[in-house]
């Protein structure tokens, strides 16, 4: 499903992502990033990543989470990496691929 990566050092969260991304894997996306206290503690001071390389399917629920970390981590503090083109196409429907730093 996911793994979370920290690198003390660079003060970057990196959350990467696998499979299908659908509505039901989101919800159990939310609430596992819900009990991840050193995330918790760590939003807003430092980047965060969401490295979607081996994604092809995402959900608007799953947009909804991406906009939703966003916010949470502040402005300039969050980028999409590794987005396959499919993926990126649903960001773009969604008008969201400019403002959550999709590369």
């Amino acid at each position: 499903m996911f793994t979370v990566d920290y690198n003390d050092e660079k003060k970057l969260i990196t959350l990467v992502f696998a499979g299908r991304l659908d509505t039901q894997t989101t919800h159990q996306i939310n609430e596992l990033l819900e009990i991840e206290p050193v995330m918790k503690n760590r939003m807003g001071e430092e980047q965060i990543v969401v490295d979607l390389k081996d994604v092809e399917y995402v959900a608007s629920a799953f947009i909804r989470t991406c906009v939703r970390i966003a916010q949470e981590a502040g402005s300039g503090r969050f980028a999409i990496i590794h987005c396959q083109p499919c993926v990126r196409k649903t960001f773009k429907i969604s008008g969201l691929d400019e403002v959550l730093n999709i590369s």
